[in-house]
């Protein structure tokens, strides 16, 4: 509980300080947002594609997915895919 109070102060005032600067920080939050929910819904649907064809290459649902679909967008989701077949792959 205490690490996620820390998380939120810092990323409270790294906007304050974006917004102090002049740099229009709700822009940047916002398509943060959007790429994130857009890379999980990817993920989600991709996954329940490959499920029904039998396939076992699924990418887990979590922070870190969120992470890289929201900083890299659909470039994210598919180096998570890579990834996950990389070492699907790899005994």
């Amino acid at each position: 509980m205490e690490n996620t109070i820390i998380i939120v102060l810092v990323l409270a005032g790294i906007c304050v300080f974006l917004l102090w600067v002049g740099v229009d920080a709700w822009k940047y939050i916002l398509n943060f947002m959007v790429r994130c929910l857009s890379g999980l819904v990817i993920i989600y649907v991709v996954n329940c594609a490959i499920q029904s064809y039998g396939g076992n290459l699924t990418v887990k649902i979590n922070e870190i997915a969120m992470g890289f679909s929201g900083i890299l967008g659909i470039w994210g989701v598919i180096f998570l895919y890579a990834l996950q077949y990389y070492f699907t792959i790899v005994p």
